[in-house]
């Protein structure tokens, strides 16, 4: 990459050799730029764009006559490819552009593209304002080296979101392999894995209008990364054990049930992250993980002695830190973040810059252009007024999402340096269910068989450890029906069903179930007699049958109440059980 300095001097060079040339003996069309690439000799174009840039430019730069220079097709493609070699380097790119006749064709599309440059650099460029000012990031081949694969791969990343999807894979490519799975990852394939899912309707709908920048937040973490058979897993987990939280701004909030503890157990994916538990930075971790499954924009957090996460909310007005649509939780608020390399506020108003698309891309359209001239100030004193001319929401930068669960299980009452959570206006969580069950309409056998759907109840209650609603929930099923939850950390909590047995006798019962913990079970009661306890074993979230248990049923209609077990101590609380049905069969003599 070549030094400010020495691009000054090669500029002052160059301008003193075209006195005694020609004015504009340099000119911007494709011959040109066709003989740079297939040279690799950029340097010559670098000096060539300067100098160009430098005659154009007004004596007396104001805002309006910088404006129409902008809108001006020409200078702006010269520009946009000034700061493109600039950036990356003469000698990185001439060695890019020679290695492979591909990378040469590659450019020759890039650098004839405004929208592609334009969309490239605006993505590159950070997010915070000091580093925008001081313009010495720089842009590595690499970068264009995997957007040049997905290229390849997808005709159709030349242009609308997959341009994008394939800009933001360039500059924020994935690791070799997942973090903890050690599953291979290819960034191309992660690229096509999430327009595949995006075209399954399995991402969150606003992911189809997502930045560059956004989507380079959705395909790596800055923490352990996941593999694409890894994101799958935690949609579908999601949606089969929690499908109320699979939606949107909620699904960060099963962070909350990541067991706030050291984990027993060696992590080897997410999945084992979710079963056994981790304190700050596992539980920030995976919410980064769960985020970015649904296609939601995250960056993990790091805070005094403590880690969280950040995402991307679908709108300004989300609880909380409402103003800023990016959201921190699950620790302090931005004023203790550290993020993307930057403090919180810095963070959040470099955000609120890449939110004014039309002001931030004319601010730094116009830094460039003053790194190209030889008398920059009076250009940067026109774009740092622009950049001025905004309307600032009110954040309060201290607030937070579930503080409380920062240092403690949820529900605790163990105090928290970070503080509470700000509760809504008005009470949050569901109110008693009702069940599709009547006490007057007993279930019904077919063939001999009880089906019994788990929504199906016609009354719940339980004793909540803390805080909390003490009975079951009922949810609506991902793929139709009804489910219920049986919530974690509760003392206990059943659902009763009438059911009507056809004759008495041993019954086998299975139940179509999921948790996400070791050691759970769910008892079944009739009146005061515990009949069967049922073993539901670790699922990692999704739906399994339970091995048949026996049950001795008497003839008539009943009550059979579905249950965790009692237990006051803390540590026997069961960890969350989704039940779906079960169903009860007589046993063959």
């Amino acid at each position: 990459m070549i030094s400010t300095t020495t691009l000054k001097c090669l500029t002052a060079v160059s301008l003193l050799g075209s006195l005694a040339s020609p004015l504009h003996a340099w000119e911007p069309g494709a011959k040109g730029l066709d003989a740079a690439i297939s040279s690799g000799d950029f340097a010559g174009y670098l000096v060539g764009a300067t100098n160009w840039l430098n005659q154009k430019a007004p004596a007396k730069p104001d805002e309006p006559a910088l404006a129409a220079l902008l809108k001006d097709p020409e200078f702006r493609t010269v520009l946009d490819r000034r700061q493109f070699i600039a950036k990356t380097g003469a000698d990185p790119l001439s060695a890019y552009a020679k290695a492979a006749p591909a990378n040469a064709a590659f450019l020759g599309w890039l650098l004839k593209n405004p929208t592609a440059m334009d969309l490239y650099l605006e993505a590159a460029t950070p997010t915070g304002l000091v580093a925008r000012e001081e313009n010495k990031w720089p842009l590595k081949t690499d970068a264009l080296a995997i957007w040049q694969k997905v290229q390849q791969a997808d005709p159709e990343s030349k242009d609308g979101m997959y341009l994008k999807m394939a800009i933001g894979m360039g500059i924020n490519p994935p690791p070799a392999e997942g973090s903890h799975s050690k599953i291979a990852i290819d960034p191309v394939k992660r690229y096509l894995y999430f327009k595949a899912a995006d075209k399954q309707g399995e991402l969150v709908p606003r992911f189809k209008g997502l930045t560059a920048w956004e989507y380079s937040k959705v395909f790596n973490n800055n923490g352990p990364t996941a593999s694409d058979e890894e994101f799958t897993w935690g949609r579908e987990m999601l949606r089969t054990f929690r499908p109320d939280l699979a939606v949107d701004n909620k699904v960060v909030d099963i962070v909350s049930m990541v067991w706030r503890r050291a984990s027993p157990n060696p992590y080897t994916n997410m999945q084992t992250m979710l079963q056994g538990g981790g304190k700050c930075g596992p539980r920030a971790f995976f919410g980064v993980f769960i985020n970015q499954a649904f296609g939601i924009p995250s960056i993990g957090v790091g805070q005094p002695k403590h880690a969280c996460v950040a995402f991307k909310a679908s709108d300004l007005s989300i609880e909380p830190q409402p103003g800023s649509v990016w959201k921190v939780v699950y620790g302090g608020g931005w004023v203790v973040s550290t993020l993307d390399g930057l403090k919180g506020p810095d963070f959040v108003e470099g955000i609120e810059a890449r939110m004014r698309e039309t002001q931030f891309s004319q601010v730094e359209h116009l830094r460039w252009l003053a790194a190209a001239l030889t008398s920059p100030e009076p250009v940067m004193a026109v774009a740092k007024n622009i950049a001025a001319q905004k309307i600032s929401n009110k954040i309060d930068l201290n607030a937070t999402g579930k503080a409380e669960e920062a240092e403690a299980e949820p529900g605790t009452v163990a105090a928290s340096r970070f503080g509470q959570s700000t509760p809504a206006a008005k009470p949050q969580g569901p109110v008693k269910p009702v069940g599709s069950g009547k006490a007057d309409a007993p279930i019904q056998a077919a063939a001999g068989v009880l089906k019994v759907d788990a929504g199906a109840f016609f009354d719940t209650a339980g004793k909540a450890a803390w805080a909390g609603v003490p009975h079951v929930l009922l949810l609506d099923s991902y793929g139709g029906g009804r489910q219920v939850y049986f919530q974690q950390q509760m003392q206990f909590q059943w659902a009763d069903y009438r059911i009507d047995v056809p004759t008495a006798g041993i019954y086998q019962i299975t139940m179509k179930v999921a948790c996400i913990n070791v050691d759970q079970v769910l008892e079944v009661v009739a009146g005061e007699t515990k009949l069967a306890t049922v073993d539901i074993h670790l699922s990692f979230g999704l739906w399994q049958q339970t091995k048949p248990v026996g049950l001795q049923l008497e003839k008539g209609a009943q009550t059979l109440r579905i249950q965790t077990p009692v237990s006051v101590a803390a540590e026997n609380h069961k960890r969350g059980i989704a039940l779906k049905d079960f169903v009860l069969k007589a046993k063959a003599n």
